[in-house]
């Protein structure tokens, strides 16, 4: 009778650990699995970083170009610049005045400009 119960708990435990294996390498083959699809999807978010990398890396220097120009204007000659172009455009300005003032004078004393001929009026272009 002791042969008997130690015979069937033994086999017992065989049965309990056979199922114990069975459950583990299951679980086992899920984890794999599992880990594959993470290692997929990791994959492909490095792939996608790195696209967007090398855009970023394109936008930058195309950025820094544009800084380097921007560095090559010599900035403390800009306000010289515009003191001469404002002493151009007032030197302009009273020539156009003192041009005018002469004009209005020789209008009024009969004037240089002499018409010779009537003009003749302009005929516009019709298109072909």
């Amino acid at each position: 009778m002791d042969n008997t119960v130690l015979r069937y708990l033994a086999e017992a435990v065989l049965v309990i650990g056979g199922a114990v294996a069975i459950l583990a390498s299951r679980l086992k083959n899920e984890n794999l699995k599992d880990l594959k699809e993470r290692v997929e999807i990791l994959e492909k978010e490095r792939n996608e970083s790195r696209g967007e990398h090398i855009t970023n890396k394109e936008a930058i220097a195309n950025l820094q170009g544009k800084l380097d120009a921007y560095k090559e204007i010599p900035l403390k000659f800009i306000p010289e610049a515009l003191e001469q172009l404002i002493k151009s455009n007032n030197l302009i300005l009273q020539t156009l005045q003192q041009s005018a003032g002469i004009v209005k004078d020789e209008a009024e004393q009969g004037g240089l400009l002499v018409h010779t001929q009537e003009p003749v009026p302009v005929q516009p272009v019709k298109p072909k």
